[in-house]
């Protein structure tokens, strides 16, 4: 057997948006608890504690995230781990439907990305090198944004060696 295999897990950087939306959380429900404690009103106290329940189960979880790839034989999975509590698959991608592969801001990619969304499940450190594939489908194009070690790269090749670019 000589299909490729490999597990990437990537976390994502906090950003200052997601730094701005927990501060913005954390200080209503603060408010809120504090209105409800301090003015004996016990709608602002049954508001926070609601509030602060869906954040710490929904909004909070959103903002700590890791994604992981895994890597068969040319198809690529992808799963986003909220809070490292749970996992939640994201994405599928099969090597029969691989349109184009480069290095993000390469040449290949131009004609491809005229007015494409493109997916991004990197980790948001420029400093990292990240690879860009189009995939073709039923519902047209989609470009996704990756960071994958040189090996999965080469591997992508020999599947495909004229849709993968490394300039």
């Amino acid at each position: 057997m000589n299909d490729g295999y490999e597990e990437i897990l990537v976390k994502r950087q906090k950003t200052p948006k997601d730094t701005l939306v927990k501060g913005l959380v954390i200080g209503v429900v603060a408010v809120l608890l504090a209105g409800g404690i301090f003015f004996f009103n016990p709608i602002f106290l049954a508001a926070g504690m609601v509030l602060g329940m869906l954040a710490y189960y929904l909004i909070l979880p959103m903002l700590d995230l890791e994604y992981e790839y895994l890597y068969v034989g040319g198809d690529i999975d992808i799963d986003k781990i909220m809070a490292k509590r749970k996992r939640k698959k994201v994405a599928s991608y099969s090597k029969d439907s691989l349109e184009v592969m480069a290095p993000t801001g390469s040449e290949h990619l131009r004609s491809f990305l005229g007015n494409l969304k493109v997916k991004d499940y990197t980790s948001g450190d420029p400093e990292k090198k990240t690879w860009t594939l189009v995939y073709g489908g039923e519902q047209g194009s989609e470009a996704v944004c990756l960071e994958l070690t040189g090996e999965i790269a080469q591997d992508m090749r020999r599947f495909a060696p004229r849709k993968v670019f490394f300039d």
